[in-house]
């Protein structure tokens, strides 16, 4: 297997790999970082039996009167086919509505009904805390690289 196959799909056996540079090591390292974050607002979720997903889409319905389906997909960073997949569950659990829209038959109108709001209001301070921690974390974090960096360009 050549050496770009195997930091492709990972080393035959009884081959040696060099570790990947650092700079490969950051699309690993932001799945990594998204994964330990998700992991504390999985469990939250799990108890209402919702997903992630879900719970992107719901809140980006919150902040809106209605969206149509691609601009949905759009800010949620999902696909147009999850986003689909995603309202129709929604749909059944009589969390979302949809309407067509009256000037073009082909668009379609999405938003939250009141059981829905009242879900994300039972929820959401439940991730306050976590949100908080979050934001700190990264100001603590900016703050030492800026500092880092100006005295790496002979600053005080």
């Amino acid at each position: 297997m050549p050496k770009e196959s195997a930091l492709i799909y990972g080393p035959s056996k009884g081959t040696v790999v060099r570790s990947l540079r650092s700079d490969r090591d950051l699309p690993v390292n932001l799945h990594r970082a998204r994964e330990a974050i998700t992991h504390v607002f999985r469990n939250t979720l799990q108890r209402y039996n919702l997903t992630d997903p879900q719970w992107r889409v719901l809140r980006i319905l919150s902040t809106v009167h209605r969206i149509e389906s691609a601009d949905l997909a759009e800010r949620s960073m999902l696909l147009g086919p999850s986003v689909s997949r995603i309202l129709r569950d929604l749909r059944k659990r009589k969390l979302v509505v949809t309407a067509a829209s009256k000037s073009d038959g082909r668009r379609a109108w999405h938003s939250l009904t009141p059981a829905a709001k009242r879900l994300i209001d039972r929820i959401a301070p439940e991730f306050g805390p976590v949100y908080e921690q979050l934001a700190a974390t990264s100001a603590t974090r900016r703050s030492r690289r800026s500092t880092h960096f100006s005295r790496g360009c002979g600053r005080p």
